[in-house]
């Protein structure tokens, strides 16, 4: 083998020097003894061959550069001439290796399959760019009252902040939405939201047919428009160009399909299938009372969001001051859009994106092991390749070179397993887990999956490269294929690389067992109400038909009592909000007595339910009495108040009769009302959050104005005698006898909703539970392979220590007690390491604590049994030397 020609750089300069001198010494020299030999001197000659060769300083400079830039070229093609025979070799050696290269290719395709996976979801949810125009300026803006994060605000408040232009270059409110689509076909509730008409300008989208909103669309009893959905027009309606310009019937109104936007928006949490003008009065706009809008906004240019938020802040304060009895400790925030719309995937996400690493981390650390094995079965061979001149450098790159060829068909193989995992995550990921559906191997992933092959090939392929190219030329020689020179240290770093992988397998584990016990105590939890038997449908009333609030109560009853007559069915309730869907509404009170200002009533949920709502979930009455038929607009106002409620308004008092006064409840003035039931708490946000103090009225003494604020809809809870999804159909057949327009939507049972709730959980737990076993399994495999590798390199000091009387337990003992090292060290800094790292899993565990002992001891004992079982077979090959072969082999 010839020698690196980088070993020559250091002297390039004098060379190249030395041949331009004798180059331009040459040429004069010639003209010199031309010029002598027609006469002249040899002074004259020379002088005049020097002032016909021109400026010498300069061409000697050129020259040089030249010089440089040859070599350069020449450099560049023989390393890259070097390279090319580097991966021939690398490839010719590990077909001859088969075995070796199937092992460490699939060890590593599965972690980089698994990262690659998560990668692609992550990328899609969260770290993909928002198909908005300069999306890193559309912000939300929060409101901060009493300590407390809201998403909502007032008209007021939305008036007030649409007036800083110099902060804001466009403000948009949300609110509200659903429209039932009738006319084409059965009656249909489609996802919509109520919009102003700077919305698409706040986002900086616009239609691919047709027109945006305008702001005379904004006006009150202007015309009634809509825009669509790209997957609403392709798919309800076929793509049908000439539907813009045509009308379409949603609440039974006509509506104006003014455009349709792009496909790009489709899951970007945009708002659903149809936009619809949210218009204001007047009144509206100067109103601070009551909060249900949504405000997104896009910064000013130069803006940054701690300016936006300071201004917003004020602006919301400023208005607070000048309204009687508002809550006066107000501030507002902004945040990225982004971070409305997937903070919460996006946490869950990269803690399987640590997980992954770590496996990918330890699937690494198994193929260094197994790389330092076969450098100590190559150190002959590489100590023949440095004793022909091969330099440490070149032995370095040449190993380095075969980890790469590992490494990128790990890639390949990880792509196609990437591929099956990418389908499984979105099979298992909770239900609108936005963007994931999305999530693509494209340029960004394949990109990623190439850096991280290379990097692998580097955590691989660097310290068996190091320790391989530095052999002991004459040792090595002399002791043949052996190959056991510095065998000491090898061992030793295998050990080392055995018990990262132990202390990174049981990090994984812990978090397992973290999420593991979690689930298990979720599932424990009484959640106030029962889920057994029960079917749960929202009906919506359009607003066009059921615009007297009589009417809609009377309607409600009506299918309530249809409902009733259903065969199977043994309770009917009505609730405006069902458990577990995260769509509560709010209000705050104070009890009587009790003189309170705006900041000091105490936020309570609250529902309107009917009478045996309580029956029908199943819920306990600690106290009084359930709603009847008589609480209606003409009685009295009432309530029935949750357990928590109760204690916090009047502690170690009966609630029973009781007054208290509602800010948000009823037009009248005061807006007492009187309780007449305590009711148990209930879990309703999610089973791991503490209940919330809630107050449940009526729906037959619902407001005109709560019935417009919650889209005169109502969720049935059925309780059923059969399997509640048998009944689905008579139940509509039921509701179409009283409305032959009206759809049921949402259908779900209470089983489901309660499944619905615990996915995020369970997500979580099945996936790092997979990757803790597959840690685990890799781990296993490392402390088979560094067991094995002690027996076979002592096997001469086993049949030394047999053949001097030792018995089967003594050998065992010395093969468990060297293979348990690694094993204890590695226990020890898992520990350590899980400590300092589980505080990322503080959000999504309950019940246990991030450093809860049970799981540390279970999860170490788990890790001892397994790595006993995989030093079985090693050691007892290692009693099963016979001394006398084993002494001759050597």
């Amino acid at each position: 083998m010839s020698k690196e020609p980088r070993s020559r750089l250091p002297f390039l300069k004098p060379r190249i020097k030395e041949e331009v001198d004798t180059e331009l010494g040459f040429h004069i020299d010639m003209t010199i003894d031309t010029l002598v030999a027609r006469g002249m001197t040899p002074e004259a000659a020379r002088a005049e061959a020097v002032r016909r060769f021109g400026d010498l300083a300069v061409v000697e400079a050129e020259c040089r550069r030249f010089g440089r830039e040859r070599d350069r070229n020449r450099s560049r093609a023989e390393y890259l001439h070097e390279l090319r025979q580097d991966f021939g070799f690398a490839t010719r050696q590990l077909g001859r290796a088969r075995g070796f290269a199937a092992t460490a290719t699939t060890t590593l395709a599965l972690g980089i399959g698994a990262t690659v996976a998560v990668f692609s979801a992550l990328y899609a949810v969260a770290l993909r760019p928002l198909p908005f125009s300069e999306p890193d300026r559309v912000v939300q803006v929060l409101a901060e009252r009493r300590g407390e994060t809201e998403e909502i605000f007032s008209s007021g408040e939305f008036a007030a902040l649409q007036e800083r232009r110099d902060v804001f270059s466009s403000v948009t409110a949300v609110g509200g939405g659903g429209f039932t689509l009738t006319g084409n076909g059965a009656p249909d509730l489609l996802e919509g939201t109520l919009v102003t008409a700077d919305y698409f300008r706040v986002l900086g989208v616009s239609p691919i047919i047709g027109r945006g909103f305008l702001a005379s669309d904004d006006v009150p009893g202007a015309p009634r428009v809509v825009l669509m959905s790209h997957r609403l027009w392709s798919g309800r309606f076929g793509g049908d160009t000439s539907l813009v310009g045509r009308t379409i019937r949603l609440e039974d109104e006509p509506y104006t399909v003014i455009g349709v936007m792009p496909a790009a928006l489709d899951g970007a949490g945009t708002g659903g299938d149809l936009w619809a003008p949210r218009r204001f009065t007047t009144e509206q706009l100067t109103s601070n009372s009551g909060r249900y809008l949504a405000i997104f906004a896009r910064l000013a240019p130069g803006v940054t969001p701690d300016r936006a938020s300071d201004a917003a802040a004020k602006t919301v304060q400023a208005l607070a001051a000048r309204t009687p009895g508002a809550i006066k400790s107000v501030g507002a925030r902004v945040r990225p859009y982004i971070d409305s719309l997937a903070a919460e995937p996006r946490a869950r996400l990269l803690v399987l994106f640590g997980a992954v690493t770590l496996v990918l981390l330890i699937s690494c650390v198994n193929v260094a092991n197994l790389l330092l094995a076969r450098s100590s079965v190559r150190a002959r061979e590489l100590a023949i390749r440095a004793a022909l001149g091969a330099g440490r450098g070149r032995l370095v790159r040449q190993l380095l070179v075969e980890s790469l060829v590992l490494s990128l068909g790990a890639a390949v193989i990880g792509l196609a397993l990437a591929f099956g995992m990418m389908k499984g995550l979105i099979l298992l990921a909770p239900e609108g887990t936005p963007r994931l559906d999305q999530a693509r191997v494209n340029g960004v992933v394949l990109m990623f999956t190439l850096g991280l092959s290379v990097v692998s090939s580097v955590v691989v392929g660097l310290m068996p490269a190091l320790r391989g190219a530095r052999p002991a030329l004459q040792a090595t020689l002399r002791d043949g294929a052996r190959g056991s020179t510095g065998g000491g240290q090898r061992e030793r770093l295998r050990a080392t690389l055995v018990a990262a992988e132990v202390a990174l397998a049981m990090t994984l584990l812990i978090g397992a067992g973290l999420l593991i016990r979690t689930a298990w105590h979720l599932q424990r939890v009484d959640p106030g109400f029962s889920t057994d038997h029960i079917l749960t449908v929202r009906v919506l009333l359009p607003a066009s038909r059921y615009a007297d609030p009589a009417v809609t109560a009377q309607t409600f009853g009506q299918i309530r009592e249809a409902a009733a007559g259903v065969p199977g069915v043994r309770t009917v309730g009505l609730t405006s909000v069902a458990p577990l869907t995260h769509a509560m509404l709010g209000t705050r009170i104070s009890p009587e007595g009790k003189a309170l200002q705006a900041d000091d009533r105490v936020p309570v949920d609250f529902r309107y339910v009917s009478p045996d709502y309580f029956a029908a979930m199943g819920m306990s009455l600690r106290d009084g009495r359930d709603f009847t038929r008589g609480d209606d607009m003409a009685a009295p106002p009432v309530a029935v108040i949750s357990a928590s409620l109760a204690e916090k308004l009047w502690p170690g008092e009966r609630a029973v009769g009781k007054r208290i006064d509602a800010m948000a409840t009823r037009e009248r003035n005061p807006n007492w009302m009187t309780v007449v039931g305590v009711i148990g708490d209930i879990r309703d946000a999610s089973l791991s959050a503490p209940a919330r103090p809630t107050l449940y009225m009526p729906f037959t003494q619902t407001s005109d104005g709560m019935w417009s604020a919650t889209h005169r809809t109502m969720v049935y809870a059925i309780r059923t005698e059969v399997d509640p999804r048998t009944i689905v159909r008579a139940l509509q057949g039921a509701v179409a006898r009283v409305d032959p327009l009206l759809p049921l939507v949402d259908v779900n049972t209470m089983e489901g909703l309660l499944a619905e709730s615990l996915a995020a959980s369970r997500f979580n737990t099945l996936l790092l539970s997979a990757l803790g076993a597959l840690a685990l399994l890799l781990a296993s495999i490392g402390v088979y392979g560094v067991v094995a590798y002690y027996v076979s390199q002592r096997t001469r000091e086993i049949g030394l220590h047999m053949a001097l009387g030792a018995t089967p337990a003594d050998i065992w003992r010395l093969v468990l007690g060297r293979g348990m090292r690694p094993i204890i060290w590695g226990a020890v800094a898992g520990a350590a390491l899980s400590i300092a790292t589980m505080r990322v899993l503080r959000g999504q565990l309950y019940g246990v604590s991030a450093q809860d002992p049970t799981t540390l001891l279970v999860v170490t004992a788990t890790l001892v049994v397994v790595a006993l079982m995989a030093m079985c077979v090693p050691a007892l090959r290692a009693v099963r030397v016979a001394p006398a072969r084993a002494l001759a082999a050597d």
